[in-house]
């Protein structure tokens, strides 16, 4: 290890010479995320009361038992119980035009100018009867339908229109023979599977997408069990997990690397945030990289595109904005295989994954590694700061990381120099 770092010094010694300073900004971070599946919605806790009817309480907030079966880990026969009410969603592909259905969730999704805009729960096809994935468009639409039985139906003549028809009152029949999206007269089978292979909607939610589609518009069906979206305003990344009802094979941390390789964030697979979002499928979003934690230095608020991470003992941030907001620079070597970051006197160097880090010329260990986020450097904030001169403490009342120029006192009066502060 030693010798690796005296071969970093060397070269950097030759390459720092005349190398202009490289003023790395996160944009590039906050673009590779953003072509992430976005994340919308919030969701709500319902205090329930006795044995208030789940099924009454999920059509009241347009989601399927199911939905809350999951999201509450199957927590739901106790009574007088918080409920988690899942509504704030990860849609199942970036962008799309139309109908978007990902089988595993149950969930149904419109988009229009390439974004997501209204989620409703269905039910699909039951085992043996599976909804087909694919591309297809909506062929014909209609009011209070007649149903005509197919083969395997008991009834051989036709239903017409009313509280018998399993249609319900709306059908959007796709370019596949036999499979459409339709309300029904049997809304508890929402969130289930339980059709022949067809869509069943919450009556009321049918009419919202009755309005919303016209004859030609897009429809994709997808099997999805893991999604990954990024939610810009709050600079988190979340993961949602969802089941496998037709058994096609289960998805593991490996997977979750696989998707995150492209902007070089496959090391996210390895943290305990991801593990834990993997022990059951909840469908619920779980947040995996970044945070709500706040950065304030001098006083001032660190605007950051991923928010905050703990990661063993020290928050991982972009080091674009903490840098510029500490007044040092920052250099990043041939390779992106270090980055040098240098304030007054103070010379920190860090290698991507590496936590021990030379301060001054001295090698110390690093609170966390720091890690590449889409070619930008993730460092650690507490030993960068520190390492630059910089005093660091917390504000928990408004979960806030307060970075000071100088040994000194923070906003709450608590003493910031030594040592750091510890975790979330």
């Amino acid at each position: 290890m030693r010798t690796r770092w005296f071969f970093v010094l060397v070269v950097v010694a030759g390459s720092l010479v005349g190398w202009p300073r490289s003023v790395l900004a996160q944009e590039n971070l906050r673009r590779a995320l953003s072509r992430l599946a976005p994340v919308f919605g919030e969701s709500a806790i319902h205090s329930r009361k006795g044995k208030e009817d789940i099924y009454a309480i999920a059509r009241r907030y347009g989601v399927s038992a199911s939905d809350l079966y999951n999201a509450n880990e199957g927590h739901l026969l106790l009574g007088d119980e918080l409920l988690l009410i899942p509504m704030q969603r990860i849609a199942p592909v970036a962008s799309a035009d139309g109908v978007v259905v990902n089988l595993t969730e149950r969930g149904i999704y419109f988009y229009a100018n390439g974004r997501p805009m209204k989620r409703f729960p269905v039910a699909i096809g039951m085992p043996g009867w599976e909804t087909p994935t694919g591309d297809y468009t909506i062929a014909n639409k209609a009011k209070n339908p007649t149903w005509f039985p197919p083969e395997w139906a008991a009834e051989e003549n036709p239903v017409p229109p009313g509280p018998d028809n399993p249609l319900g009152d709306r059908w959007m029949g796709l370019s596949i023979r036999g499979y459409g999206i339709h309300a029904t007269n049997a809304p508890a089978s929402v969130g289930r599977y339980s059709s022949h292979g067809c869509m069943r909607m919450y009556p009321e939610h049918a009419h919202a997408l009755y309005e919303l589609v016209k004859v030609g518009t897009p429809a994709k069906i997808v099997y999805e069990q893991l999604v990954l979206g990024y939610r810009p305003e709050q600079g988190i990344l979340y993961l949602a997990y969802y089941p496998d009802p037709y058994r096609m094979g289960g998805v593991g941390r490996e997977t979750v690397a696989g998707r995150l390789k492209e902007y070089g964030l496959a090391w996210v697979a390895r943290l305990p945030a991801v593990g834990a979002a993997l022990e059951r499928p909840r469908g619920v979003p779980m947040p995996v990289l970044g945070s709500k934690t706040k950065v304030s230095v001098n006083g001032k608020r660190v605007e950051f595109a991923l928010g905050p991470t703990w990661v063993g003992g020290d928050w991982l941030v972009p080091a674009g904005p903490l840098v510029s907001a500490l007044g040092a620079e920052m250099e990043v070597g041939p390779g992106r295989n270090y980055v040098v970051i240098t304030r007054d006197q103070h010379r920190l160097f860090f290698s991507p994954g590496d936590a021990e880090v030379l301060l001054d010329g001295q090698l110390v260990t690093a609170g966390a590694a720091p890690q590449m986020a889409a070619g930008h450097p993730l460092v650690p904030l507490k030993t960068t700061a520190t390492g630059l001169g910089c005093s660091v403490g917390r504000d928990d009342w408004s979960d806030t990381v307060l970075v000071w120029d100088g040994w000194g006192l923070g906003r709450t009066g608590v003493a910031v120099g030594q040592p750091p502060v510890g975790g979330p």
